[in-house]
């Protein structure tokens, strides 16, 4: 897996957003952050991605179509 590129994609689609997460939201997403730097593969980083898709939606203010664009992106990268 290459990091360096899933964390461009994954950047990518977050600053897409028009939002960035609030006070309540910052630990929450701190803690996604830790388990994606921890995967060791983009099967491991979808699924995390996948279950917390709401809050990430909510945070940054992505519409389902960016954020399924992103995930798209990621696949092509296995």
């Amino acid at each position: 897996m290459d990091k360096v590129k899933v964390r461009s994609i994954i950047e990518t689609t977050l600053t897409s957003g028009n939002k960035i997460p609030g006070l309540f939201d910052l630990p929450k997403i701190l803690g996604i952050k830790n388990k994606l730097e921890s995967c060791a593969s983009i099967t491991e980083v979808i699924g995390i991605l996948e279950a917390n898709r709401s809050l990430i939606s909510k945070s940054f203010g992505l519409s389902e179509e960016i954020l399924n664009d992103g995930l798209v992106k990621l696949r092509e990268c296995k």
